[in-house]
C-alpha cells in the first residue's frame, strides 16, 4: 500500500464562513435588543406557566371544567410547554432567538418548580408529540389530540382527543399573540 492510498478521516476544513455569519447575527441580535426581548418572552411565558391556578382560570372559558386529576393536569402542562416551544420556533425568525427564549422559559421553570421540571425532563411525552407532528396525516392537530389522550390514559375517549386539539390550538394562538406583543426588531 502506498502512502497516497491512505486517507485520513477528519473534520472537513471549513473556511469559517458559517461561524463568522453566526457571530455576526448574534452581535446584530444583541445590539438591536432582540436577545433581551427573547429573554423577556421566556420569562413572561414561564410566569404564566408557573401560576397553575391562574393558568387553569385562563383555560376554563375555552376548555370548560379544569377539575382534572393531578396526572391529567401534568399532561396538560406538558402539551402546553410543547406547544409553546413549537410556536416560539415557528414565530421567531432564527435559532438564536428561539434558543434564547426557550432557555429562559425552561430555566425559570426549573428554578420555580423543580419537581415539575425534573418529572417533565425525565419523561418521554415530547417524543409522542414530535411523532404526531411527523405523521403523514391530513390533520396534525388530530394526531396531537390522539397523543394527548393516549398520554392521559384515555386513548379511546374522544373528549380527550378534542381537549388535546383545543389546548394545542389555544396555546399556539396565545403564544403567537404574546410573542407579537414584544418589541422584536426585524433583522
Amino acid at each position: 500500500m502506498e502512502d497516497s492510498d491512505i486517507k485520513i478521516f477528519g473534520k472537513e476544513q471549513n473556511s469559517g464562513n458559517d461561524e463568522l455569519k453566526f457571530i455576526a447575527l448574534m452581535e446584530k441580535e444583541r445590539s438591536n435588543g432582540n436577545i433581551d426581548e427573547a429573554v423577556r418572552l421566556g420569562d413572561y411565558l414561564s410566569d404564566i406557566f408557573l401560576d397553575e391556578e391562574g393558568l387553569l382560570q385562563r383555560l376554563a372559558p375555552f376548555i370548560g371544567n379544569t377539575d382534572f386529576p393531578r396526572d391529567v393536569l401534568f399532561q396538560i402542562k406538558i402539551l402546553m410547554f410543547f406547544t409553546a416551544e413549537y410556536t416560539i420556533n415557528r414565530v421567531l425568525p432564527n435559532t438564536i432567538l428561539t434558543s434564547t427564549a426557550v432557555n429562559a422559559l425552561y430555566g425559570n421553570i426549573k428554578n420555580g418548580d423543580s419537581a415539575f421540571y425534573t418529572e417533565f425532563s425525565d419523561g418521554a411525552e415530547y417524543s409522542f408529540y414530535y411523532l404526531a407532528m411527523r405523521k403523514e396525516s391530513q390533520s396534525v392537530i388530530t394526531e396531537i389530540g390522539k397523543a394527548f389522550a393516549m398520554l392521559c390514559g384515555k386513548e379511546n375517549d374522544q373528549s380527550f382527543v378534542e381537549l388535546g386539539k383545543k389546548l394545542f390550538n389555544l396555546v399556539s394562538d396565545e403564544v403567537a399573540d404574546i410573542t407579537n406583543m414584544f418589541n422584536f426588531v426585524d433583522a
